[in-house]
């Protein structure tokens, strides 16, 4: 696992380089619905190598005039086999009625001030449909916050069929506590042409 050491000034580079990327994305996508997502996280060890995480998802459409439309509840256990690999298995539902069992690994590709990390999943969603999903993410540390921005990537048999855009800011409070904040731009459908504008909150509580 190759580490990674970059300056103040190489920092706030790549900060600006994630803004510029993602708006460049987002103008692609002016005519598009728009919706807000909120996220409280709780995580705690069981073990020294094994973890629990357990996630709520509440999803709001329209910012202007916010409604609820879907509600995720997800938990899953991590086990870390070493440095850079971390095996998880989970089980998703939804307000929708959906029934989301998943297996997965974590791939920690580089680390330092630069972190580059991996997520895939395959899900079985209501017990008779695989999707597979991708997701890289970049995180770096600047002036005391954490700035990221990660890519998702959702196949099934069909192909490609969605993608998630997303940059972000996450910032510690203390050893248990840490808010974070992000924009992403939700792509599916087909050729990917139907478009959701989400800004995105978060607490995150470690046990």
């Amino acid at each position: 696992m190759k580490k990674i050491k970059m300056n103040k000034w190489g920092q706030m580079g790549l900060l600006s380089a994630m803004v510029v990327g993602l708006l460049i994305i987002a103008n692609a996508a002016l005519a598009a619905d728009t919706a807000v997502w909120t996220t409280v996280n709780v995580s705690g060890a069981l073990t020294e190598n094994v973890s629990l995480n357990v996630e709520e998802q509440l999803r709001f459409g329209d910012v202007s005039s916010p409604s609820l439309s879907r509600q995720h509840t997800d938990i899953n256990v991590g086990w870390r086999v070493n440095n850079i690999l971390t095996t998880v298995s989970g089980y998703r539902n939804t307000s929708t009625g959906e029934h989301r069992p998943y297996v997965g690994v974590e791939l920690s590709l580089l680390s330092g001030d630069l972190d580059l990390d991996n997520s895939t999943k395959l899900e079985l969603r209501d017990f008779d449909t695989i999707r597979g999903r991708t997701e890289l993410t970049v995180t770096a540390s600047v002036a005391g916050v954490t700035p990221w921005l990660s890519d998702e990537v959702f196949v099934d048999e069909s192909g490609v069929t969605g993608n998630r855009a997303s940059v972000g800011v996450t910032r510690g409070i203390n050893d248990t506590f840490s808010v974070n904040a992000y924009y992403l731009l939700d792509s599916s459908g087909e050729n990917l042409t139907s478009h959701t504008h989400v800004l995105g909150i978060g607490l995150g509580v470690s046990l």
